[in-house]
């Protein structure tokens, strides 16, 4: 039986390439909480966080006084201090607010937080903080919205059969390597937060309209340290820091307990049935229902629900659909999407009915699947006629399970999974902007309008611009600028997408090859001048000048830059992947062991493919995590890409393009990368231990008694053992 606390992290500890992973596992990584202990500015004032000891419960005040005279104190905060007291993210109805005004729904949300010149002083400070609590009622699950899918129409046939199964996926937890921690320096009425990961430019727009400060005044320092997760420990972070600098005047600083980062996800239950024509296969309902546990404020949890139901279909192509969905609220910590969960908590048992569906036919699983696939779904297409042609050399022959013990022999399986991600609306993009300028060095530098990018975006950015100005990635260098540093007016409530930053890159870039061409005709006085590895040509004589030559003897700098501002642009490509999962397991002792994942993944051009094979081992351990791991909410680990099986394969769709310096291709890269990876490698596992096992999987985290054999055989055909000379 696997476990991801021994053999799991080991075996994948000395295979997988990231550095950084490295470090924090060996204690070489520094973290912010380093900082604040060693290395935070001085007269910097620490945050305590108050915190409701109750699932539910009112209070009529907050009582200070107390607190506020204890040495060190210099302020306690309630909601009645926050300049703009609104919803944590702003999304939803009836949200949580930053601090609430008289009521909390679940233990640990916060109520007050109190400033001081130490820890220890907060600390002490919290004990003389007096509320007067008075606890709801027990309250069972509410249904707080519901969300209908439906596709198609009922065909009328013959006859008909039907397979069907319950399921429950859990709410998984996030295990961290390190807490959200970070401090905020405070200078001349502006705010430049030191923390974990970016701060994305909603957040600070957010945080402008807390505290009521023009956006200018918020920003941060760019540091690839800490938790890095985001979501709502990290806005709830960032408020307190902001609120409590902003209102003392000073910079602070702030460290979440582990104890109190619940960041855990949707929880899913529901059941599924798939009708289909005996004699043809044909495919003619999916019917179900699904429920999902938002915890106590539903925030999203109604548009990852229809995002789940709208894809429970994957890319089969069924007559009808119609699927019922349920937002619960429940008297615990606000949950989020992970990641794509709904897409796998679905895909995983859609798959599984779609594979009884093909044993009943007596067909084989994949070629099923290409039968049945949707006829508009050309990316699909492509991923399996991949599929099929990577799995031919590698037929399975089943174990014979009635083989005699003492010639054991692995019980094997094998799993196909594929799911499409599109999205259910257009995206509310206005305008971004990106300018390309070449430095005097012959280098250049890449500015954006969205300075939330992180390291892999930035190189397949520079892969973009070296390809139009054909020169090496390596030249480039790519910055974030606030949106105000741009002339352009515009509005600044978006969130730009990397694939629209890679189509503006091309246009920026092809701009600024036209310039040099410009420049480059003058000084070479020749009408023949093309660009060719980090230099200009001129083609009838063959005469050469270097970027940084050019840049050095040109004297009008303004001519080699350009800018380019996208606007009004399509919705995203779809992403298309599937997923073959084989695993065995020990006849006598029931041990599984996933033998190897191969992925093939239809990610579009600008996908950099160690990028997509980070995306593929983040999958396999997060499938892992979820298939293995103990049923105990808090013991439900999202693991690095440290675990996994030794043979994990990507094979990517459209990668790379070999030019596409002349034009643009139609998309650069795709929508839910993360989110089909997830679903189809943990749908692949779970249909190759059906397949090993013949039992569908009802509920994951997968039971022990699951995995190891109920009963041994009764009677066994073995050699009687005789002494020697007997």
């Amino acid at each position: 039986f696997m476990s991801l606390n021994d053999s799991a992290y080991i075996r994948r500890f000395f295979s997988v390439y990231s550095q950084e992973e490295k470090d924090k596992v060996r204690g070489h990584a520094f973290y912010p909480s380093d900082y604040l202990s060693a290395l935070l500015p001085e007269d910097i004032l620490h945050v305590q966080v108050v915190r409701s000891p109750h699932n539910g419960a009112e209070f009529s005040k907050i009582d200070r006084s107390r607190a506020e005279k204890h040495p060190g104190v210099v302020r306690v905060v309630t909601a009645k201090d926050i300049p703009n007291n609104i919803q944590i993210g702003g999304m939803g109805r009836d949200g949580q607010l930053i601090l609430p005004e008289k009521h909390v729904r679940f233990k640990g949300e916060p109520v007050a937080l109190i400033i001081a010149e130490t820890l220890a002083a907060a600390k002490d400070a919290e004990k003389l903080l007096q509320i007067d609590w008075k606890k709801d009622s027990e309250q069972p699950p509410q249904v707080v919205e519901e969300v209908h899918v439906e596709l198609g129409r009922v065909v009328p046939t013959a006859s008909e059969e039907r397979v069907s199964t319950e399921f429950k996926f859990p709410s998984l937890h996030a295990r961290y390597l390190e807490p959200e921690s970070g401090w905020v320096v405070y200078s001349g009425k502006t705010l430049n937060f030191h923390i974990g990961s970016l701060l994305s430019e909603a957040q600070r727009l957010w945080l402008a309209s807390v505290l009521g400060l023009p956006v200018e005044a918020i920003s941060a320092q760019e540091a690839y340290l800490g938790g890095q997760f985001g979501g709502r420990q990290q806005r709830e972070m960032i408020a307190f820091l902001a609120i409590s600098s902003w209102l003392c005047e000073r910079s602070c600083c702030l460290s979440l307990e582990y104890q109190n980062q619940d960041i855990g996800s949707f929880g899913y239950s529901g059941r599924l049935e798939i009708a289909f024509e005996p004699r043809s296969g044909r495919l003619l309902e999916l019917l179900g229902e699904l429920s999902i546990d938002s915890g106590s404020y539903e925030g999203n949890a109604a548009s990852y629900l229809k995002r789940a139901l709208e894809h429970a279909a994957c890319i089969y192509d069924f007559a009808h659909v119609q699927l019922h969905g349920k937002v619960l609220r429940t008297p615990s910590y606000p949950r989020r999407a992970l990641k794509g969960e709904g897409l796998t908590a679905i895909t995983w048992v859609t798959e599984q009915l779609i594979d009884q569906v093909a044993k009943k036919m007596e067909e084989p699983t994949l070629e099923f699947r290409i039968k049945s696939c949707r006829s508009n779904a050309d990316a699909s297409q492509r991923v399996l006629t991949e599929m099929d042609r990577v799995e031919k050399p590698f037929r399975l022959i089943s174990a014979d399970r009635t083989r005699p013990l003492w010639d054991v022999k692995e019980i094997t399986g094998r799993g196909f999974a594929f799911q499409v991600f599109q999205s259910s609306k257009s995206q509310s993009i206005d305008s971004l902007e990106v300018s390309i300028e070449l430095l005097v060095s012959g280098s250049f530098i890449i500015r954006t309008s969205n300075h939330t990018l992180d390291l892999h975006m930035k190189g397949a950015l520079a892969d973009v611009a070296a390809s139009v100005l054909r020169t090496h990635p390596k030249a480039f260098t790519v910055v974030g600028e606030m949106r105000d540093k741009f002339d352009k007016a515009r509005r600044r409530e978006t969130y730009p997408e990397f694939y629209y930053l890679a189509q503006a890159t091309w246009h920026a870039a092809s701009g600024l090859r036209e310039r040099i061409r410009s420049v480059a005709e003058s000084l070479l006085r020749s009408k023949e001048v093309d660009l060719r590895e980090g230099a200009v040509v001129d083609l009838a004589t063959n005469r050469k000048m270097g970027f940084r030559e050019l840049a050095f003897t040109s004297g009008a700098p303004q001519d080699l830059r350009a800018s380019y501002l996208l606007a009004d642009f399509d919705r995203p490509h779809a992403c298309s992947a599937g997923a073959v999962s084989r695993v065995s397991f020990h006849p006598l002792t029931g041990e599984l062991n996933v033998d190897s994942v191969k992925v093939v993944v239809d990610a579009g051009p600008v996908v950099r493919r160690t990028g997509l094979e980070t995306e593929a081992e983040n999958a396999v351990s997060w499938a892992l995590a979820a298939l293995f791991s103990s049923s105990l909410e808090r013991d439900q680990p999202i693991p690095t890409s440290l675990d996994g099986p030794d043979e994990v394969t990507m094979i990517p769709l459209e990668y790379p393009l070999q030019t596409y310096s002349d034009k643009p291709p139609d998309y650069f890269g795709s929508r839910g990368v993360s989110d089909v990876l997830m679903s189809v490698v943990l749908a692949s596992l779970v249909t190759a231990i059906q397949d090993a096992k013949d039992q569908t999987l009802k509920e994951i985290p997968m039971l022990s008694e699951f995995i190891y054999p109920k009963t041994l055989p009764q009677r066994v055909n073995m050699i009687p053992f005789r002494r020697p000379g007997s």
